[in-house]
């Protein structure tokens, strides 16, 4: 920072994780309290990534390997993710030269364009690792085929030996540059080389190995970095700070890998009007999938994306991060009040404050992705991990719910005899179809299965309780056929006792279900959902 153009004459500077006291509660409070006010004052706000740099290469050995390869290209990785093309042209020439490709023009321009290829390739594919092994055999090899003579077996001259050889002889020469020995401490191939060597005794390569080899370490290194990004941008902290960022387009970030030897050079910069780099004919393609999925990072997530599908160390921390930046801002401070430590919690209190169109949304969210696995877990509503974020509720069709009205789904409470408290949902929908038959072996078996959980739960008879299964969707309209899926929830209950928990959507979302219409317009029937 002392040396970046746009920092070097900042005097004040606020790290969160030296200014905020995590080991006093109320300190800590009331410093959250004052965040918006610091941030959305800040000059700058510089993100760093791979702060815990350290950590990651003490507890991860891969990590530890790839960093040393950040570090070994850093200056090729910098002007990558800058776009500077004409420095990277200069850094891929003077690459070659090291290397000593010929200087033939169409050549180089060959390599090069076949070399940023691979690159990309390897971005996609990064599940595929550097073989060295395999590289030294593979070439080598390939030289020794390429002899002027059509005949295996005519005879030729060693250019090293200047002993006559038959191409036979060739092979059999290339099988003895290999002694099958253990493992080198520093060098990780099972054989030992006999050809050309470098001084420190390293194989000396054909140039086509290095290209490999660089277009490898780039390619893991630029994966990293956008692991990195990932990890960060999940943090519910991070959400916060780039929000308050995107209002000033004020958002730098900078990586400590690539620290040294750069000092001085711009650290880069995120724009939330939408990068340039991206509409460049020239980006290389690798450096267009990182920004692209940063701006996926950074630019694109929903409400409950940011609350519930992110990182805290405090589960309330997603209320306290995220409620300043929503139109729930004027929540904030009731959340010490709110005793959040869970995520059922958090959700749970969701459903208290916010309003009717967000509640129902959250309520399919939770809906698609329950499954066996939440079985004998109440309220059947807020115990699920939503996987799925991507869903669009904003669809021009009327939806099955009067909106306006604030009946329309609330949150509840009782308490039962073992003095447990049992949160519910009362819903109440404009149209609702009951399950005709369930011919399906799977969800004949689903239906015991939740049966049982019922009567167990409520201590309701399971012998005379008649049980059906309701569909709700989420739009009314007539033709569900291109609706289906997240746009409908199902639930498993008794409209005796009024209580409903979630049924497990996959085994009921099938063609041969029929289902009984009933229209609701008098919203007399209301589905208690535990």
């Amino acid at each position: 920072m002392r040396f970046e153009p746009d920092l070097k004459t900042i005097t004040y500077v606020w790290v969160d994780a030296l200014c905020v006291n995590q080991t006093n509660y109320e300190r800590r409070k009331a410093t959250i309290h004052q965040m918006s006010t610091i941030y959305e004052r800040a000059t700058y706000i510089l993100a760093v990534p791979d702060l815990h740099k350290q950590h990651l290469t003490n507890v991860l050995t891969a990590s530890a390997v790839v960093m040393d390869k950040l570090e070994g290209y850093r200056k090729d990785i910098y002007h990558l993710i800058q776009g500077n093309t004409a420095k990277l042209i200069q850094l891929d020439n003077e690459f070659l030269d090291k290397i000593d490709v010929p200087k033939d023009q169409v050549l180089r321009q060959l390599v090069t364009k076949y070399n940023h290829w691979f690159t990309d390739e390897l971005s996609r594919h990064p599940e595929h690792p550097y073989n060295f092994e395999a590289e030294i055999v593979g070439e080598e090899l390939n030289y020794i085929s390429q002899d002027d003579s059509p005949i295996n077996h005519q005879r030729c001259q060693d250019a090293t030996t200047g002993e006559s050889q038959t191409q036979t002889d060739r092979y059999a020469s290339f099988e003895r540059l290999f002694d099958e020995i253990k493992v080198e401490k520093r060098w990780n191939v099972r054989s030992a080389w006999h050809g050309k060597k470098y001084s420190n005794g390293y194989p000396m390569l054909p140039w086509k190995n290095y290209v490999f080899r660089r277009n490898n370490d780039i390619a893991q290194a630029m994966s990293l970095l956008n692991d990195l990004i990932k990890d960060w941008a999940s943090r519910v902290w991070v959400i916060s700070e780039y929000h308050m960022a995107k209002k000033k387009n004020n958002l730098k970030y900078w990586f400590i890998g690539l620290s040294d030897e750069l000092a001085g050079l711009p650290f880069f910069t995120f724009d939330f009007g939408g990068s340039a780099i991206l509409n460049d004919v020239e980006t290389r393609s690798i450096n267009r999938e990182f920004h692209e999925k940063m701006i996926k990072q950074l630019d694109e997530k929903t409400f409950f994306e940011k609350i519930l599908d992110s990182k805290a160390s405090k589960n309330e921390d997603r209320f306290y991060a995220i409620l300043p930046q929503s139109k729930y801002k004027d929540k904030i401070n009731q959340v010490g009040e709110w005793k959040i430590d869970t995520m059922t919690s958090v959700r749970l209190q969701l459903f208290k404050f916010m309003d009717t169109k967000d509640k129902l949304v959250l309520l399919f969210m939770i809906g698609y992705t329950y499954y066996y696995g939440s079985k004998s877990i109440f309220p059947t509503f807020a115990t699920s991990t939503i996987e799925y974020f991507s869903v669009d509720f904003e669809k021009s069709y009327p939806p099955n719910f009067d909106l306006s009205n604030q009946s329309t789904i609330t949150i509840h409470h009782r308490v039962h005899d073992d003095s447990q408290m049992y949160y519910y949902l009362q819903l109440t929908p404009k149209k609702y179809y009951v399950a005709r038959k369930i011919d399906h072996k799977s969800s004949g078996r689903s239906a015991n299965i939740q049966k049982e959980i019922i009567c167990n739960h409520f201590q309701l008879n399971e012998h005379n309780l008649e049980i059906d299964t309701v569909r709700i969707p989420f739009y009314d309209v007539n033709d569900e056929s291109h609706l289906a899926g997240p746009y409908n929830i199902y639930l498993f209950g008794s409209f005796s006792e009024n209580i409903w928990i979630y049924s497990f959507y996959n085994h009921l979302d099938f063609p041969s279900m029929l289902w009984d219409y009933y229209d609701n317009d008098d919203l007399f029937t209301v589905f208690n959902i535990y």
